[in-house]
């Protein structure tokens, strides 16, 4: 893919954060307060052409409004991420960037790699990390469609289930060295504790830009 004309932002925003105990994707980044959604939307929306947002709460689309999401319910209750990167991939014509909406260190360039691969030989692109696919950061083409909705009609479920049924390009842990050695990309938050685990790295971070001439709030802005 050389541009981003047939690439679509589609965050997953439908799970019930159960184990957070409140929305993951409207938790509050320490110094600005920006929610979490908007972070990945602002720092990924530049590499795409539209956002699509699957969620059930008014309240994750009033904090992307200034990125004029498309909003839509999940078609797939109770089915986990993959109904919701089905419900996604019917309002994407061609490639969508899927992004599970709680990943707070998720890099530009990892994804400008994945979108080397974004071509007609491939259906799907799913990077390999920490010895396992990581299929919640990952590029589906729309053709992905039908075999997505046979594995939830058989009752699967899972992310990877499906994937042998469609040209899957796996980008290597090797290959993803260059742009995120230390896989801070694949960093997801579902409890409390991961919440707590964030913050400190979020303020770590700050603190080490603290000496620069100009310090910003979010040291990953782009």
């Amino acid at each position: 893919m050389r541009d981003n004309d047939s690439l679509t932002l589609l965050l997953n925003a439908g799970g019930r954060s159960r184990r957070m105990g409140r929305p993951k994707a409207l938790l509050r980044l320490p110094g600005n307060g920006e929610p979490l959604i908007h972070h990945i939307a602002r720092r990924l929306h530049p590499l795409a052409s539209g956002l699509v947002v699957v969620t059930h709460l008014p309240a994750v689309c009033q904090a992307l409004a200034d990125l004029e999401p498309l909003c839509v319910a999940d078609a797939y209750p109770d089915t986990g991420p993959l109904g919701g990167l089905a419900t996604g991939l019917h309002h994407t014509p061609a490639w969508a960037l899927c992004v599970a909406c709680d990943m707070p260190f998720v890099e530009p360039d990892l994804v400008r790699l994945l979108r080397h691969w974004a071509t007609e030989e491939w259906d799907a692109v799913v990077p390999q990390a920490q010895g396992r696919l990581q299929p919640l950061l990952a590029l589906y083409h729309r053709r992905c469609l039908g075999p997505i909705q046979a594995a939830l009609q058989e009752g699967h479920y899972r992310m990877d289930r499906w994937l042998h049924r469609v040209r899957t390009r796996v980008v290597s842990s090797q290959e993803l060295q260059a742009v995120d050695p230390l896989g801070r990309s694949f960093v997801n938050v579902n409890t409390p504790e991961d919440w707590a685990a964030v913050q400190a790295q979020w303020d770590e971070a700050s603190h080490s830009h603290a000496g620069s001439r100009t310090r910003k709030s979010d040291p990953w802005s782009t």
